[in-house]
């Protein structure tokens, strides 16, 4: 697994894991501390022709991996994961709308949250 980061920002590269915070090997923000690959983040950069839309799209990968994780409660204790997800997919969306996009500009729908009037986890106020 690859991963790359000067810390100088001069690359697109640089600049996503900048702002994603996926700085240092075996540190990152995926579950775990895991890193994304810069094949991943390389990737995301491809489909969305943008930093800005790789960062939002990799807060959308995201979201997606912190939402798999189970809340935990131990008595008093209680972690929970759902809310770093829910917080991850919060950047996402309003990263995307701050640029004008709710989707993908590659019209690939990977990334696209479902949001219409049979959506359960959809406030009908927040569409």
């Amino acid at each position: 697994m690859a991963l790359t980061y000067v810390g100088d920002l001069s690359t697109s590269l640089d600049k996503v894991r900048f702002r994603i915070g996926d700085k240092a090997a075996n540190s990152g923000p995926l579950p775990g501390g895991s890193n994304f690959t810069d094949a991943e983040l390389t990737g995301l950069l491809t489909i969305e022709s943008s930093v800005d839309g790789a960062v939002a799209a990799a807060y959308e990968v995201l979201a997606a991996e912190w939402a798999t994780i189970a809340d935990i409660a131990v008595g008093p204790r209680r972690e929970s994961f759902s809310e770093v997800a829910k917080q991850y997919q919060a950047l996402a969306k309003t990263l995307r709308l701050s640029t004008g996009r709710s989707t993908t500009t590659s019209g690939n729908t990977d990334f696209v949250t479902r949001v219409d009037a049979y959506s359960d986890d959809i406030a009908a106020d927040d569409t």
